[in-house]
């Protein structure tokens, strides 16, 4: 399912599902650890008639200003309702706005009731709910995780009724239905698998307007949330609210974009969206869509070096250098004694689930896809080419680049061709053109590196490797015949399936775009893997993953960073026309609030797999920022053109 919204500072992240219901909660030191994963409802009683919000009621889901501020709009009985959430960027609290303004011609009776469903540490067995009295509000806890819910208005009144309950177990649908009749019990505590509800009500005038602040605060012991809990007030979350929205307004214009409005907003959406991926420590996940859980008890809320490292890259890009030394200090910690980087990690830098074996055909392998730990070299060559610190490079020289890139050349077969390890789409285990290629890139990189650092020697070394494996590739790897590149070799036999991943190949700089093999392969990419009718680029011909139906017209489904590569490709090509057509079938396949999935259904163009997915939105930074400097290569050629004709 899509989440909508993403809300975090670096310690406390959440999302909202289709019916703006609060519905993943994350929230640890590393933002690793998702209390939520089912609604927090919200209802609403206009002169006694409920309602709970709904996809059919909401209206207007979107960012505020660019600023990480989530909002939507609905509609009751002439009351209009526009809710704003934002979590504080200092302190740990998610805070919801609700101004609701009455234009029915009378007084209104209002009443907000808001459900709390916690599922603390991901699982609903020994949580407590109790009322806190002094503070007016609900206290959820388990072990060393606290939530305490509350409201407040400009008059500083709270909650008037409230109820805790017992959850999905011994047939008890929880607190939340209480609701539903107006009036809550009042029970004060509940163990086990409990939620809560609260109640605040308020009597609006003709054309007058009301404002509140829901919230709940975050802490991990008693005595640190209620002393913090005692200190809000109406006021001060207003100074949240300000604060907040400011370091967002500015954090998103730190490098402009000469681009139109459409283009513009998606960027910044997307830097937005990276960013609340990424825990304090510097950990980037892949998703933090929970939803994929329910299907096969895992998800995406990972990091992956794959998926961080481009993720880090499009930071860099974008001037946000320092978010990126996060996560390239949060590296640091992970990578093997041997040199390589495993297949995922938590958020806390240990490693994580994983589906890669050990054992094939009773041959021990090493479970890893190389070019997690080849990206991992290049990101931090980019931030070293972007930044020209030699001081915070000299950092990673030793224990990062040089082992890594000497593993890359240990890990070489008797051909000068990496080892086979398993594809970037983790599903093959062979040879593979994407490792190559990301291979190629690193030991470029480190050579450089080593270069910088007058280990020349080191660095001719690399080149040799890196000729020699660029120069079997070529032998290996294309067929005259068929006019593409193998995407794999495995077993000794090449695949030439027409796969997106042979895009790498210029994306990292191992081939230029112009040469006929690259252009032959690309035409076949592109008649065989464009999807006719939605539109985008699939990642590989016959592709299964997520299909939606058996279809031998469908190659797969459109996936979002292929079609992005396609535009790259097209930029390099010097066709900025097709360039802005691939990018513009990505625009126009993001959620209202600027959500890019994974993938998308390829008969009505909705949202697949997860979504967001950060790489998604990692790749549409790069490529726009590579759109906006071929556009202005092309219009500072054209004047050079006119004034030479002049």
């Amino acid at each position: 399912m899509v989440r909508f919204l993403p809300l975090g500072n670096g310690r406390l992240l959440v999302n909202f599902d289709r019916d703006m219901n609060l519905i993943d909660f994350y929230y640890s030191e590393s933002q690793g650890e998702n209390h939520g994963g089912r609604p927090f409802r919200f209802g609403v009683s206009v002169n006694n008639a409920f309602y709970w919000a709904n996809s059919a009621l909401v209206k207007n889901v979107d960012y505020v200003d660019h600023t990480m501020i989530g909002k939507w709009d609905f509609d009751l009985k002439g009351v209009g309702f526009r809710v704003e959430n934002f979590v504080d960027i200092y302190d740990d609290i998610y805070v919801r706005k609700i101004t609701a303004s009455n234009n029915s011609g009378e007084a209104v009776d209002l009443k907000y009731y808001f459900h709390q469903n916690f599922y603390i540490y991901g699982n609903d067995i020994g949580d407590t709910a109790v009322f806190m009295p002094d503070l007016n509000g609900i206290l959820h806890y388990k072990g060393a995780r606290y939530f305490f819910a509350s409201v407040c208005d400009a008059s500083d009144r709270g909650i008037d009724q409230f109820a805790i309950g017992v959850k999905e177990f011994m047939g008890m649908e929880g607190s939340w239905k209480d609701a539903e009749d107006i009036n809550l019990s009042g029970n004060p505590v509940a163990m086990g698998s409990v939620d809560s509800t609260m109640r605040y009500t308020a009597k609006i005038p003709a054309g007058a307007k009301l404002e509140i602040f829901y919230y709940i605060q975050c802490g991990t012991s008693l005595e640190k949330i209620t002393s913090t809990s005692q200190g809000i007030n109406f006021e001060k979350i207003k100074r949240y609210e300000l604060r907040t929205s400011n370091y967002w307004r500015l954090w998103g214009s730190k490098q402009r974009i000469g681009l139109d409005d459409r283009l513009t907003s998606l960027y910044i959406r997307s830097l937005l969206i990276v960013r609340s991926h990424m825990g304090e420590n510097g950990g980037i996940v892949a998703s933090s869509d929970s939803e994929t859980i329910k299907a096969n008890r895992d998800g995406y809320y990972y990091v992956w070096p794959r998926d961080a490292a481009i993720s880090a890259y499009a930071l860099i890009r974008a001037n946000h250098s320092g978010p990126a030394r996060k996560f390239l200090d949060f590296s640091r910690s992970l990578i093997s004694p041997d040199g390589y980087y495993s297949h995922k990690y938590t958020m806390g830098g240990n490693l994580a689930s994983s589906w890669l074996p050990r054992i094939i055909q009773g041959n021990s392998v090493l479970p890893i896809q190389e070019d997690e730990t080849s990206l991992m070299v290049w990101a931090i060559w980019k931030h070293y080419v972007k930044n020209n610190d030699i001081e915070y490079l000299s950092h990673f020289y030793e224990p990062i680049i040089k082992k890594c890139a000497n593993f890359i050349v240990s890990f070489l077969g008797e051909d000068g061709l990496p080892k086979p390890s398993f594809d970037l789409w983790e599903e093959r285990f062979g040879i593979h053109t994407f490792t190559v290629a990301t291979s190629y890139s690193a030991l470029s990189a480190a050579a450089k590196c080593a270069r910088t650092f007058g280990d020349e020697d080191i660095a001719l070394e690399y080149e040799r490797v890196i000729d020699r494996m660029r120069r079997v590739y070529e032998e290996k790897f294309y067929s005259n015949e068929a006019g593409i590149y193998a995407r794999s070799i495995i077993d000794g036999k090449p695949d030439f399936t027409p796969d997106s991943s042979i895009m790498s190949l210029f994306l990292f700089n191992m081939k230029d775009a112009g040469d006929p093999r690259i252009v032959s392969s690309m035409s076949t990419i592109m008649k065989r893997l464009w999807v006719e009718g939605v539109g985008g680029l699939a990642r590989y011909e016959n592709d299964i993953y997520q299909r939606v139906k058996k279809d031998g017209g469908i190659p797969g489904n459109p996936w979002i960073i292929t079609t992005l590569w396609a535009s790259e490709y097209f930029m390099l090509r010097g066709d900025l026309e097709s360039a802005l057509k691939m990018i513009n079938w990505v625009v126009d396949h993001k959620q209202d609030s600027g959500i890019l999935p994974e993938q998308v259904n390829p008969y009505d163009g909705s949202a697949l797999s997860v979504s967001p997915l950060v790489w998604s939105h990692a790749q549409f930074i790069i490529t726009i920022l590579d759109y906006e400097k071929a556009l202005m290569d092309s219009r500072s050629q054209s004047s050079i053109q006119v004034l030479q004709n002049d």
